[in-house]
């Protein structure tokens, strides 16, 4: 975790061998990870660690390959009481925009005891 605060986090993926498939290329699915991951901790900032918040819905669009190292940013751009609405940004280490995505989380209510 590189950075938390109200609203927004932070997060670094680094590269390993067996991230990558053929090709050289981080397989699609790790910046998907990190953007849920990070996204997820950016709610906590906001509701506390346990908040039952799960992911509902997740859209991706891949920019470009990613061959380094990822950092993902988050924003909580509508905190709401049963839905959660996020944004987050997958860059390399160069700083270019390899994927964008939009979550929405679902924020069951907690119940007595849980």
């Amino acid at each position: 975790m590189e950075a938390v605060s109200k609203g927004h986090a932070k997060v670094s993926l680094p590269q390993r061998p067996e991230l990558f498939r053929p090709g050289g290329v981080l397989q699609g699915g790790c910046a998907m990870t990190l953007a849920d991951v990070t996204c997820w901790i950016a709610i906590m900032s906001l509701f506390g660690e346990d908040d039952p918040s799960v992911t509902q819905q997740m859209t991706t669009s891949f920019l470009g390959p990613a061959r380094t190292d990822l950092l993902c940013e988050s924003t909580i751009v509508r905190p709401g009481r049963l839905i959660v609405y996020g944004t987050a940004e997958t860059t390399d280490t160069a700083g270019k925009l390899v994927s964008h995505h939009t979550l929405t989380y679902i924020r069951p209510p907690q119940r007595a005891g849980a």
